[in-house]
């Protein structure tokens, strides 16, 4: 009720962008050493420490039957643990290089997203990651906009890849590179201004955002702690529902509405001349009756939802992109 009901309000929708406009089904497109070690121990060390994370982007490392100690997890910066005693950094670049006071290295391509391996001697190699958008964020992003509903993109990620993402879905306004707490701040000044915000998220450093908005919607595939944390899940991953639930919880107003204004009408109408005796009680239970009928039926038109538009059938890869990732979500 709560969420059918804070629907009708929202002027604001925030989203997150792996996982959530974009599908989180990264893969492992290039590997980049940057010092002596070969591009295959590289990875073997990325991917013991990434072993230990639930982020969609630890998928594109694999599994290592040999993973990381003492690893921890800043959200928004990346990850930190131990492998065969050597203490290992993956994630944002200045993150990254600030184990080591090492400067920071060019990034080997401007387009895609890029994260860095580093130990205390210095940055070990640079991995890209190619993900695509899903396929229904277009029409999320259109039904947003028909609303007139204000759009923002908040991402840890710092690659020009959130920018990317903006301009093909015509965003608002996009800001990576961003910590839990910094999304928090983003919203923060929203809500005594007036606006009514909707989050939509699905991993950790998302929680923060998600308990502050007024309305917060999950993904399915969402660690567990964002699903605590949110009013819904969608637990089909599939944003054409978060469509549906736009036009479900505007026609249960409307519904609610109609509701009432039948019953004042009638109770208006016919306690008068249940006053003066003009009804006997017998008819004043058949009324009763007919009249609850009536709404309950009204209500029963809420279960007949409108065919959903047809989704194109066309990928939608991100820009600049030479071969996307097949899809792989339901």
């Amino acid at each position: 009720g709560h969420v059918l009901e804070g629907l009708n309000q929202i002027d604001t929708v925030i989203f997150d962008k792996t996982g959530t406009l974009t599908e989180g089904r990264l893969t492992l497109r290039s590997i980049r050493p940057l010092g002596s070690l070969p591009a295959d121990r590289c990875l073997a060390l990325a991917a013991a420490l990434e072993n230990r994370s639930e982020h969609p982007i630890a998928r594109a490392f694999g599994r290592t039957a040999t993973p990381a100690d003492d690893v921890q997890t800043l959200p928004g910066l990346g990850l930190e643990g131990l492998v065969d005693g050597q203490r290992l950094r993956i994630g944002q670049a200045t993150f990254v290089c600030a184990l080591s006071g090492a400067e920071i290295p060019g990034v080997p391509e401007p387009r895609g997203q890029w994260l860095l391996l580093g130990d205390r001697q210095g940055p070990l190699a640079w991995f890209g990651l190619d993900d695509r958008l899903r396929d229904d964020a277009p029409a999320l992003l259109a039904a947003c906009k028909a609303r007139g509903w204000r759009t923002l993109l908040l991402s840890g990620d710092s690659s020009p890849m959130v920018a990317e993402v903006a301009a093909q879905l015509g965003i608002d306004q996009a800001i990576g590179g961003l910590r839990p707490d910094d999304k928090l701040d983003r919203l923060t000044p929203l809500q005594p201004a007036g606006s009514k915000v909707v989050m939509l998220g699905d991993g950790d450093n998302d929680v923060p955002v998600l308990a502050a908005a007024d309305i917060s919607i999950a993904m399915g595939s969402a660690t567990d702690l964002a699903k605590t944390s949110a009013d819904a899940v969608l637990l089909s991953n599939r944003l054409q529902a978060l469509v549906q639930a736009f036009d479900l919880a505007r026609r249960t107003r409307r519904n609610i509405l109609e509701n009432l204004l039948w019953a004042s009408l009638y109770n208006g109408l016919m306690l008068p001349f249940a006053a003066l005796g003009w009804i006997t009680p017998v008819w004043a239970a058949i009324g009763m009756s007919v009249s609850s009928l009536i709404v309950v039926l009204n209500a029963l038109r809420l279960t007949r939802m409108p065919p959903a538009a047809a989704l194109p059938k066309t990928e939608a890869p991100l820009p600049g992109r030479k071969s996307p990732c097949p899809p792989s979500m339901s």
